[in-house]
């Protein structure tokens, strides 16, 4: 996990699709005037420059972010998301020693990560858990964090991190989930993870990302979350390929979350059914919605 820098693949289709729905579950709790709190347990640099050499040695981004951003007729539960992506101006970029005119080859230059997605939709009530592992990643979010009242910073693994933050003292609220997978057993240590918080923390709502491959890994995912006894259902979305060349390769993005808002699979849906003609996969790709554990 270590090993892993998130820098190289901001913006890609993995992160529209993920992206979306989170600012999708946050818009659902800034409906009521309680405060909530958000759990980010990979939290990652916070956000990413498409200009730097990572974002342009692999160039996801433009299958992703900008292929969306570059396309007609937008649906119109999308749009949120779009509109946070394209105001996104990190603070302090003299701090950081970028350029200001730099550009990616297309807009956005900066994309920003969930932590940053989050705070720019706290409201001065609400608070933010950010767990980070990975030392340069780390240090890196501190600095661009630390100014922040209503966000908590810890340098720690997030699986563990989670059950040991749970219950919160604001009790409504969600946990967003994205390891890198650097290695199959992270499929369970995630559903483990989010099985044990779920225990102490019944009512939040859950967000797991996971890469859809051709091994086929996140079908041990699907098993564990059916397990799950929860009022509120257990809903997944997946955006893949039915083919992708090499043994390991990724074919699509997938999210299991627990206790989703109301009407939220209706706009993965109309989401999931526009993006698989408009971003790039290894083929054609489709969307499939499916509920696990289904909601009353």
């Amino acid at each position: 996990m270590l090993s892993y820098l998130h820098g190289f693949h901001a913006g890609n289709v993995a992160d529209v699709h993920k992206h979306a729905a989170l600012v999708l579950v946050l818009a659902h709790l800034q409906k009521k005037d309680k405060p909530f709190c958000v759990i980010d347990t990979h939290a990652g640099a916070g956000w990413y420059d498409l200009s730097s050499p990572q974002a342009q040695k692999t160039g996801e981004w433009k299958g992703g972010i900008a292929a969306v951003q570059g396309a007609a007729n937008i649906p119109a539960a999308l749009k949120p998301y779009l509109d946070l992506v394209g105001r996104f101006v990190p603070e302090n970029l003299h701090n950081e020693g970028a350029d200001d005119g730099g550009a990616a080859g297309g807009k956005p230059v900066y994309y920003p990560g969930s932590p940053f997605i989050v705070q720019k939709m706290l409201r001065e009530s609400d608070r933010l858990s950010l767990m980070e592992l990975h030392p340069r990643e780390f240090e890196t979010l501190d600095r661009r964090v630390y100014h922040d009242r209503r966000i908590n910073l810890q340098k720690r693994d997030g699986y563990e991190g989670l059950v040991a933050l749970v219950p919160p003292p604001i009790r409504r609220g969600l946990v967003l989930m994205d390891p890198s997978y650097d290695v199959k057993q992270d499929y369970a240590r995630a559903a483990k993870s989010i099985i044990a918080a779920h225990r102490r923390w019944a009512t939040a709502t859950y967000m797991l990302w996971y890469p859809v491959l051709t091994d086929g890994f996140e079908g041990e995912l699907h098993q564990m979350f059916r397990q799950i006894e929860t009022p509120g259902g257990v809903l997944c979305s997946e955006l893949a390929a039915s083919q992708g060349g090499a043994k390991g390769r990724m074919l699509g993005t997938g999210l299991l979350i627990i206790n989703p808002p109301f009407q939220l699979d209706a706009q993965l849906a109309e989401i999931g059914g526009w993006l698989r003609n408009v971003v790039q996969l290894p083929g054609p790709a489709t969307h499939r919605l499916d509920w696990l554990v289904k909601a009353p």
